[in-house]
């Protein structure tokens, strides 16, 4: 019983073991299989080279130049080169292709030569001087950072020179392309298809070639980055293992003490070139003076940032002394901008010097020459001074980082914090720097645009400004709403023409040319401008002026009837009863007719015409007229102007009357029609009163004359006329006289009226 229940409990594992082991033999064979089923699809393409058949040039038998292997190219372009020479050496003498075989054969030796070159490169180091020690000094550590740097100005080279290379490849394929089109175009027979050939085929030898020296540069560039990111691994490796050294340190106080002495000579020199240019009259020793000022403030730049580093270098050491008390950080934070915008401001005067030689020295080569040799040297030093920057602002995050590891985090976070604002500071300074576009050969940058764009903010905040100073004045009843509006007007144009005359300035354009563009304007408001203008210049006349303003009731001889809104430079805008906007020109208010109803005096005088019927009393219809005014809202009346009634004319059915009344022309459009509201009330008093309104009455006299036509026959059978047939529709012939019915007889029937049809119906009155 024992034996049997240990079998029974150790059987589930062994099945559970015999499960993995089935599952694992499964995977095992499954993998291959998939494996094996996915070999076809993932086989690589096999390279197959073409060469070209010069008979029938092909455009695109070098496209596959750029996938293949070294050892591909090289055998490609020795077929291709056994094929070139046999064509080559076929082709006739009088066709004079010399000239451009031997270029193509010198194309083909270029691409091997780019070959050999880029296999020498492979053996020449790229950083031989660079040293990098196990445990460094600071001197040690800022020979290294120098030989990278360096080598970094060199990598950025040749980043340069393959953006100019990229170009040169666009530009060999384009051409490429243009030699392609030619021979597509070029007939066989044609004695210049030889020739188109030939061009084709240089074409693609010279596009190979630049291929080439892109890939040669572009291995460069690859290990160039590679080393660089190498030796600033090491770098940073150096400052966390830098240590303190007595002797660097008197090193470094020593040649502080000489580049002070070097400064204070070169003031001095500087100060007596300043006299002599004040002391001498002869324009050549002035210019010279200048220009040896011009070294001395370069130098001088030199002289400072060298001093910079070596403060950084010797609190870097500091720091590092065992022992020693805490040192606190060399911070100098306008340094750098200050020498930033001195050497910006010293290449700006180096370019008006040389602009001053070329006009002074004008043809002289031998005069010429030796001025550009202190120019050559002058702009050397500020190359010199642009690394010095950038060195200054490395020492700087060096000495950030030492004096973190050596004092702790908290005790540089102030440091730190400025130290990254600084940075960021510089990167945005840079962004704004970046340039867009050029006008007149001056750079457009994103700072130039932000500006602009201030500008115009600005202008717009005032004009804004203004506004909200002149409402609150017209609100204190200062001034009238009219004089506000037009000195806002006024104003308002003056803002524009200085920020328009401010924006030109940023751009570069020199202002005193303004006479040619307003001469150019002048030609153009004779041609296509004028109408622009003349309602321009009459929007001013309406502004100074003042025959119409803001808020007059105005009705122009075109018809428009409105308010007006707003006077602008081009248009005035009024609003008519039915609150639509129209947008009338400002020359057909100072050319046309005018109507302006609130001009001085809003009060103003209507006549509303209406009739009543024959036989009403005057009298009566005057009071219910008079009572029927005065419900109107907008009725005017005093001792001077009051609402009157008259009786202007007897009419056909009527006795016709006038209601004259003064009216309040402010409330009219937003009122509506004034007459429409007179006739309203006029209607409402008549019916209280009883008063009829009539309406046209005619009385109207027939007369017939002639005899009366002849009965219609009576229907068979005694059928009725709508029982028969369907009847005939009467022709209406109008009155008929005796000499219509000549057979008639005169029973004393009368037969005038208007009659049936062909003599079927009866007649009658």
């Amino acid at each position: 019983m024992i034996a049997s229940h240990a079998h029974n409990k150790h059987a589930p594992r062994a099945d559970i073991a015999r499960w993995l082991l089935l599952c694992l033999c499964f995977a095992t064979l499954l993998i291959p299989a998939l494996s094996w089923a996915q070999l076809p699809s993932t086989k690589p393409k096999e390279f197959s080279p073409v060469v070209p058949d010069f008979n029938a040039l092909a455009a695109d038998w070098w496209t596959q130049w750029p996938e293949a292997t070294q050892e591909q190219k090289t055998q490609w372009l020795a077929d291709v080169e056994s094929a070139w020479q046999t064509w080559s050496n076929n082709l006739p003498e009088e066709a004079q292709l010399d000239d451009r075989v031997k270029r193509v054969n010198q194309r083909i030796a270029g691409i091997r030569k780019t070959w050999e070159k880029s296999e020498s490169l492979k053996s020449v180091q790229i950083l031989p001087d660079v040293e990098f020690p196990a445990k460094p000094t600071v001197l040690q550590w800022a020979e290294s950072d120098a030989a990278v740097a360096r080598g970094q100005q060199r990598f950025l080279g040749l980043q340069l020179e393959k953006n100019q290379l990229d170009d040169g490849v666009a530009l060999s394929l384009s051409r490429v392309r243009e030699r392609v089109m030619v021979l597509r175009d070029t007939n066989r027979n044609d004695p210049k298809f030889l020739s188109a050939t030939l061009n084709v085929f240089l074409a693609q030898i010279t596009h190979i070639q630049a291929l080439e020296e892109q890939l040669l540069l572009k291995n460069q560039l690859a290990a160039w980055d590679e080393e660089l990111t190498f030796a600033r691994t090491e770098l940073e490796r150096m400052l966390k293992q830098l240590q303190y050294s007595a002797e660097v340190a008197e090193k470094l106080a020593a040649a502080r003490t000489e580049e002070k002495t070097n400064l204070q000579e070169l003031a001095r020199e500087r100060s007596d070139s300043q006299h002599l240019i004040f002391e001498s009259s002869d324009a050549a020793v002035t210019l010279e003076q200048q220009i040896k000022m011009l070294v001395f403030s370069v130098e001088a730049l030199e002289n400072r940032l060298q001093i910079r580093k070596q403060e950084l270098l010797q609190a870097i050491n500091s720091v590092l002394a065992p022992g020693g008390e805490d040192e606190n950080l060399s911070i100098d934070k306008d340094l750098v901008e200050n020498a930033e915008k001195a050497q910006a401001n010293l290449s700006r005067q180096l370019n008006v010097r040389q602009r001053q030689i070329v006009a002074w020295v004008g043809e002289d080569t031998e005069g010429m020459r030796k001025w550009w040799r202190q120019f050559e040297k002058i702009d050397s030093a500020l190359g010199r001074t642009n690394d010095l920057i950038d060195d200054v602002k490395r020492y700087e995050t060096a000495q950030l980082y030492v004096y973190q590891r050596q004092q702790g985090w908290w005790k540089t976070l102030g440091e730190r914090f400025v130290h990254q604002l600084q940075e960021i500071r510089t990167g945005w300074r840079n962004l704004a720097n970046y340039k867009l576009f050029a006008i007149s050969e001056q750079a457009i940058t994103l700072k130039d645009i932000a500006q602009m764009a201030l500008v115009i903010i600005g202008a717009w905040a005032c004009s804004r400004l203004l506004n909200i100073i002149l409402r609150r004045m017209v609100h204190k009843s200062r001034t009238t709403e009219q004089s506000a509006y037009t000195l806002w007007r006024i104003l308002n144009y003056c803002i524009v023409l200085i920020t328009f005359i401010i924006i030109l300035t940023m751009v570069g354009l020199d202002t005193s040319k303004l006479t040619l563009i307003a001469g150019a304007l002048s030609v153009g408001i004779g041609f296509g401008m004028q109408a622009i203008f003349s309602n321009f210049i009459s929007g001013i006349i309406l502004l100074f002026e003042q025959p119409l303003r803001v808020g007059d009731l105005v009705e122009l001889e075109s018809g428009v009837f409105g308010r007006i809104r707003d006077i602008n430079v081009r248009s005035t805008r009024i609003t008519t009863r039915d609150n639509v906007d129209i947008l009338v020109p400002n020359s057909e208010f100072v050319t046309g007719r005018v109507t302006n109803h609130t001009l001085e005096d809003p009060v103003r005088r209507i006549h509303v015409m209406f009739g009543v019927a024959y036989g009403t009393d005057p009298e009566q219809v005057r009071e219910a007229a008079m009572a029927a005014a005065e419900r109107v809202p907008v009725t005017f009346t005093n001792w001077q102007r009051k609402t009157e009634v008259w009786l202007t004319g007897f009419g056909d059915s009527a006795l016709d009357f006038k209601l004259v009344v003064w009216v309040n022309s402010n409330a009219v459009s937003s009122l509506g029609d004034l007459n429409a509201l007179y006739n309203i009330e006029l209607l409402r008093e008549f019916d209280e009163r009883g008063i009829e309104i009539p309406f046209p009455q005619r009385d109207l006299h027939v007369r017939s004359w002639g005899e009366g036509a002849p009965l219609p026959p009576a229907p068979a059978d005694g059928a009725s006329p709508e029982a028969g047939g369907v009847r005939k529709p009467l022709e209406r012939r109008g009155s008929a006289g005796a000499e219509d019915w000549p057979d008639a007889p005169d029973d004393g029937a009368s037969s005038g009226g208007e009659s049936g049809g062909d003599g079927d119906a009866p007649t009658g009155h």
